[in-house]
């Protein structure tokens, strides 16, 4: 059955890991995510650390941590740039470790190359962006595998000067790392805004690891569940069964904690006894 989860990212950058936990445990969520604002390691504290890794452990709360995208290019044509996130990766793994998270998130990110710019990218360059990406993927799954975590390849949108731009291309990574400790989270918003929900599953199936879930109406996403255009009851074959966590990332400033509370609740009225 699925967990329902909570992403940080939700409330913005300004959130905490502990106010994200306290928001989970109040609420009665099994699932918390600390979101991609933020590299984690570099704010909380050893109090924050064991705060978090206590109240998940005693509410049965599962913990994610989304790898920081801003600024941030793992298929950089520059080394010395690929070898920087790579530190940064390692040090979230390491936290990871102390919370007792197991799925790390990460972007495949834009194309950078010194002096290009990513949307005027040729094939060529684009290509090598792909070899750098399943390098950096490679490096990090010997660190993940020692450290128990799965890091897992978010679909973004499939759009000039990223670096992935078809579902198979993203497989293909995975497939080229070969490591158990890498895998697939499917963004359902950046699904619908790319080649389509129904073709992302089944793409990704063999190696999904993760879901985050929010609404979209075809040309922006992350609304609330049930306030755009994107109808999950057509997904309850995949949904239903799913094993893992389905992280909320609905975004409204103006009501955040209403848009996650009732986003909960529209996927728990879709999937019924199913989900926890």
């Amino acid at each position: 059955m699925p967990t329902i989860a909570v992403s940080t990212y939700s409330f913005g950058p300004e959130c905490t890991a502990r106010q994200g936990i306290e928001f989970a445990v109040e609420h009665g969520f099994r699932g918390l995510e600390l979101g991609s604002w933020t590299l984690w390691p570099d704010v909380m504290s050893d109090t924050d650390v064991r705060e978090v890794r206590v109240q998940a452990a005693a509410n049965g709360i599962d913990l994610s941590i989304h790898f920081v995208h801003r600024g941030v290019a793992p298929a950089s044509h520059d080394p010395e740039r690929r070898r920087s996130h790579l530190a940064d990766l390692g040090r979230t793994l390491d936290l990871a470790h102390d919370i007792g998270a197991r799925a790390i998130v990460v972007h495949p990110g834009p194309i950078d190359r010194p002096g290009v710019k990513p949307a005027a990218a040729s094939e060529d360059v684009r290509r090598q962006a792909i070899e750098n990406l399943a390098d950096f993927l490679s490096k990090g799954a010997r660190m993940a595998e020692e450290r128990g975590a799965v890091l897992c390849v978010e679909n973004l949108a499939h759009v000039p000067g990223y670096v992935i731009q078809s579902y198979d291309e993203l497989v293909q990574v995975v497939e080229m790392v070969d490591s158990p400790a890498v895998r697939i989270t499917l963004d359902v918003g950046h699904a619908d805004l790319s080649d389509g929900l129904r073709l992302a599953i089944d793409a990704f199936s063999p190696y999904l690891r993760h879901v985050h879930m929010h609404d979209s109406d075809g040309s922006r996403d992350h609304f609330e569940v049930g306030k755009g255009s994107l109808d999950l009851s057509g997904y309850l074959d995949f949904l239903g069964p799913y094993p893992f966590t389905l992280a909320i990332e609905s975004r409204d400033e103006s009501d955040t904690e209403g848009c996650v509370l009732r986003s909960r609740d529209r996927l728990r009225e879709l999937l019924g006894p199913a989900a926890r």
